[in-house]
């Protein structure tokens, strides 16, 4: 099957648009074919056909028709350089006048020309080129009256003579006076429109420049968000496989040491380590979820964690090996049970923090305990507290080192991309975060996360005393 033809309207299509371009490029040449030609063209015939300037005629009939088109020919430059194309229509205005052509048809040039300057040239431009045509309405007026005055004396008759000048009529006064205003008035009125024109190019323009401003602006900001989501999900991504393959080689560990001695305790790692999994792909599933759009998403997934979420991590932490305690919620331990007395007020605080601040402060702990695992060692303790102030959040993450500590600085030199993820977590949320060596201690690394709280009249502390 013979693949279709393209459309018969898109090569003319295409050649219109290329010539379009080149007139918007050249724009003498659409001002030479629509304007200096017709007009040149009309105005050299009115001057070949005014045979009644015969009689009077003093010079050549080819300087008449050459004065023509040096006063309509300059059409050619009225938008490329309209100054330039103003005073030569105005050079051949005067020449017209001192050779005794006068006007004719091609006067029609002035206003054109004193439009054209106003519209595409500078305030300056405008302005002489208004003086030029007032000047030039008053050189006509004074041209007519010096033809009334010759009709009436007659062709021998002497100017100079004083009591000659006084046979003009008054009827011929009013009439040079009509001229001159009517001559003042077109010049005026084109200047005006030249402005107008002007003024809504500028407009329009302005116009186009904020839309491409606005164009690139919504671009940026998309591209922003862009990068910005990459960033959230990378750092969701990273904060739930580091974990969680922290909890599952902690546990495998664990359990490959125990399975000939202790198969129960075998167990119980390899249990931990489905759970952990199970609960790795639910957070990825629900992360992705995200993502999709709201036909495709469905009910099985499951909000983020947030700040009331904490306990059910150390809990998970707890069961990979590190002994964990925390300040400020209700928490239990695998040996016996410890209550703190905080969890309404710790729901409280959650109310009160920025949207998606809980799952930072969530994802700022479960790092920081992940981070514990893998370089404090076995043996190892970490305590987890959250303190409020009249306006912040407070969370500290505290651990001992453990007996096979390297160095806290380690970590300080080598921060890698989870104290950084941590850092860029609280700044998102106007917080902060502080890292380093435990103060006054010899072993030991402290993570302290600061988030701001919106305004509350009664401001609970989730921190209190843990009894004995």
């Amino acid at each position: 099957m013979p693949p279709p033809s393209p459309s018969p309207s898109s090569p003319p299509h295409r050649a219109w648009s290329r010539v379009r371009r080149v007139f918007a490029a050249h724009p003498w040449i659409s001002d030479g074919l629509l304007w200096a030609l017709p007009v040149t063209w009309a105005g050299v015939s009115a001057v070949r056909e005014m045979t009644w300037l015969e009689p009077r005629a003093t010079v050549p009939m080819w300087v008449w028709v050459a004065i023509t088109v040096l006063t309509t020919a300059p059409l050619v430059l009225r938008r490329v350089h309209p100054l330039l194309s103003s005073a030569l229509i105005a050079v051949a205005c005067c020449l017209a006048l001192l050779t005794g052509l006068g006007p004719t048809f091609a006067i029609i040039a002035v206003p054109l020309s004193v439009f054209s300057t106003a519209s595409w040239g500078t305030r300056a431009h405008a302005r002489i080129v208004l003086v030029l045509g007032i000047v030039g309405a008053f050189a006509l007026g004074l041209w007519s009256y010096t033809l009334t005055l010759q009709s009436s004396l007659g062709p021998d008759a002497r100017f100079a003579q004083d009591q000659n000048l006084q046979r003009a009529d008054s009827a011929e006064y009013v009439g040079i006076a009509i001229i001159v205003s009517l001559c003042s008035a077109i010049v005026l009125s084109a200047w005006l429109l030249g402005i107008l024109a002007h003024r809504r190019r500028t407009a329009v323009e302005d116009i186009r420049d904020r839309n491409r401003l606005l164009e690139k602006e919504r671009e940026s900001e998309s591209r922003l968000a862009a990068d910005a989501e990459r960033m959230r999900i990378a750092r969701e991504m990273h904060d739930i496989i580091a974990h969680s393959l922290s909890v599952v080689i902690a546990q495998a560990d664990g359990g490959r040491y125990a399975a000939k001695s202790n198969p129960e305790v075998a167990e119980a790692a390899l249990t931990t380590i489905a759970q952990t999994g199970r609960d790795a792909l639910a957070q990825t599933r629900s992360l992705l979820g995200v993502l999709r759009t709201e036909t495709e998403a469905d009910d099985s997934t499951r909000p983020l964690p947030g700040l009331m979420e904490v306990p059910e991590l150390l809990t998970d932490v707890r069961g990979a090996g590190l002994a964990v305690s925390i300040d400020g919620f209700e928490a239990s331990s695998g040996v016996g049970s410890t209550t703190v007395t905080g969890a309404s007020a710790a729901a409280t605080v959650a109310g009160r923090l920025p949207d998606g601040a809980g799952l930072a402060v969530y994802r700022i702990v479960q790092e920081a305990l992940t981070n514990i695992l893998k370089h404090a060692g076995s043996g190892a303790r970490a305590q987890v507290t959250l303190t409020t102030t009249d306006s912040d959040l407070i969370i500290r993450i505290l651990d001992d080192g453990g007996p096979s500590f390297t160095q806290a600085a380690d970590r300080v030199r080598d921060p890698g991309s989870g104290i950084l993820g941590m850092r860029e977590r609280a700044m998102l949320y106007g917080g902060t975060l502080e890292t380093g060596p435990v103060p006054g201690a010899e072993r030991g690394f402290r993570v302290t996360a600061r988030f701001p709280l919106t305004a509350s009249d009664a401001t609970p502390s989730i921190a209190e005393e843990p009894t004995p």
